[in-house]
């Protein structure tokens, strides 16, 4: 047999090594059979006092992968995000998908089942799973929402492949990747050579030719209603002051489509608000400013003569399937340098005042017609979404990050919220809920002195996996306000259904087959996995008070969930619609 070479020589080890050279400061993991040469390695480092990343030990991969997810977004910086085998790769589950559909770079490392049965080989066929996990094609489970994925071949190239994958997961546009090796692979001795950090930098982004950039102003100067739709623009918090400092000095309508960001100061004159479809069939020019979807074609459509451009990171949209929205000009570079660009134009020309202002009146004007309707006020105290959005907006302050996965409550939010701090505002670009709860632990981390609120659906708030969540939360000092919108099922299929069916079978005898327990108590699940503090709160006249009681023991330190109880959107009852029901007593 031969002799096993201490932790500090083998390819675990120095994946963890060069991870801190890298700028990765987590490790978000659930380990497994195929892990012990990295348990040995933290081991052997933490005895050392070597530097590696802070290990945060994760019971589900959803919360993982999304807590690496949240901290993305802040820091744009990649976390690592270690996982066990085919199982522990399925059980990221749609957090792959957000992280993909979001652009934020995450850097995930699988072990692949040994292949050896030789006790020769360090790392060799132990256990019996080893012979269940060995799949042949592992890599596809996650393949199509990689930027890169590989298998690492030779423990000696484990400084270089690491290197490799930080350096396309932090280039424009940013995103996941997705690393591999098998058990005794790991074990095997790496390469002392050092690590030359500054040769694997991520790639500069491109911007836009002056010529292009004067062509662009000079067709913002010269049309009468122009608009600008954006989603994502404001993960950098730089280029928020540069589209602003643009849409003033013009006159610019801005529309932020489900925002992933704080992309525009909800406030500003030429916020027009968070409607998709805005003044899109008014617009006489359309800038598509990092955004993935602007209008639904089905819905509106541009005036024929309507002059339209494409500024994104990601302008080819590659790895979505079909794909269009017309363009004259588009340009695939980094919005901010863009925007700089235009300014720098924009400066150099004498702007008319009374076309500036015509296109502000119409800005003022399409402003009022597009105000969302007030919401009725309920009896009996009942609480509706209004009051919460109007409770939260008494919470937000200077230390504020709001992470929201609510999809259907969306526009009402943030018209009332109208958040006008850069880096205060994030929300999934994907559409896998869960998200939201788990990257609230990322976001604390990234940003430690924030006050960090998740305002979810009941449904996003159960996907999360809480019982993950909460214990990682209390675990490692990373407390979170979470709001539970509780409406009692899920909203969002309901009002899919509407939209193809608004007078069929399924609105008539209001059944959606979308509720669920009536009874749930959703906060004590947050208190019995991770000792939060739990609120359930269905009376109007108690909500502002219940929300800071919460905030109080979230300042202290404690995680906080308030289970703000709604009406229900169905009154179809699941448990007495089932044909087929088990008799107490009965047998079978």
């Amino acid at each position: 047999m031969n002799q096993k070479l201490p932790s500090s020589s083998t390819a675990a080890c120095r994946i963890l090594e060069d991870a801190v050279e890298l700028g990765i400061e987590y490790i978000f993991t659930n380990l497994g059979s195929d892990h012990p040469a990295f348990i040995e390695a933290f081991a052997t480092l933490n005895a050392q006092g070597k530097s590696m990343p802070d290990i945060i030990i994760c019971p589900h991969e959803m919360t993982a992968l999304s807590a690496a997810h949240g901290h993305a977004m802040i820091s744009r910086r990649p976390q690592m995000v270690l996982v066990h085998v085919d199982v522990g790769t399925q059980n990221l589950g749609c957090s792959v998908h957000n992280a993909a559909r979001s652009r934020v770079p995450a850097i995930i490392i699988a072990g692949l089942s040994p292949t050896s049965v030789s006790e020769e080989q360090t790392g060799h066929r132990t256990e019996f799973i080893h012979y269940t996990q060995d799949s042949t094609r592992q890599h596809e489970i996650v393949a199509q929402y990689m930027k890169w994925f590989y298998e690492l071949r030779s423990a000696k190239m484990a400084h270089q492949v690491l290197a490799r994958g930080v350096q396309i997961a932090s280039s424009s546009p940013q995103g996941p990747i997705y690393l591999t090796g098998a058990r005794e692979l790991w074990e095997e001795p790496s390469s002392s050579e050092g690590l030359e950090t500054q040769h694997w930098q991520a790639s500069e982004p491109l911007g836009m030719s002056d010529s292009d950039a004067n062509a662009l102003v000079d067709a913002f100067v010269k049309s009468t209603k122009p608009l600008i739709i954006t989603s994502y623009l404001g993960r950098n918090k730089e280029s928020v002051q540069a589209l602003q400092e643009f849409a003033e000095s013009i006159g610019v309508a801005i529309c932020e489509v489900n925002p992933q960001y704080m992309n525009f100061p909800g406030q500003h004159k030429c916020h027009i608000g968070y409607r998709r479809n805005s003044l899109v069939d008014q617009a006489d020019l359309i800038l598509l400013l990092d955004v993935d979807v602007p209008w639904i074609v089905a819905k509106v459509q541009p005036q024929m003569d309507c002059k339209l451009f494409m500024i994104d990171i990601d302008v080819q949209k590659h790895d979505l399937g079909f794909w269009h929205f017309p363009t004259q000009r588009s340009w695939q570079a980094d919005s901010l340098l863009c925007l700089k660009s235009m300014n720098r134009s924009r400066s150099r020309l004498t702007i008319d005042q009374k076309q500036r202002d015509a296109r502000l009146e119409w800005i003022r004007s399409a402003k009022q017609a597009l105000q969302l309707p007030d919401m009725p006020t309920l009896p009996n105290d009942r609480i509706q979404l209004q009051n919460l959005c109007e409770a939260v907006k008494a919470l937000i302050n200077e230390k504020t990050v709001l992470l929201f996965e609510s999809p259907t409550a969306t526009e009402r939010l943030l018209n009332t919220l109208q958040m006008s701090e850069p880096g205060s505002y994030f929300a999934n670009g994907g559409s896998g809920l869960g998200w939201g709860i788990n990257a609230a632990i990322g976001a604390k981390l990234a940003r430690p002195e924030s006050e960090v609120i998740s305002f979810v659906g009941d449904g996003s708030y159960i996907f999360g996996v809480p019982s993950s969540t909460y214990w990682v939360s209390e675990t490692y000092g990373t407390p979170q306000l979470t709001i539970v919108v509780n409406n009692k099922g899920w909203n969002a299929p309901k009002t899919s259904t509407l939209l193809v069916h608004p007078q069929g079978q399924a609105q008539t005898h209001d059944t959606y087959w979308i509720t669920v327990g009536h009874e749930s108590q959703f906060a004590d699940i947050a208190q019995a996995a991770g000792g939060a503090k739990a609120f359930r709160v269905e009376a109007l006249s108690q909500l502002a008070h219940t929300l800071q009681e919460a905030m109080k023991a979230v300042r202290s330190g404690q995680s906080a969930v308030v289970d703000v109880l709604m009406p229900p959107i169905s009154a179809q009852n699941l448990g007495a619609s089932t044909e087929r029901k088990i008799k107490p007593g009965a047998v079978h």
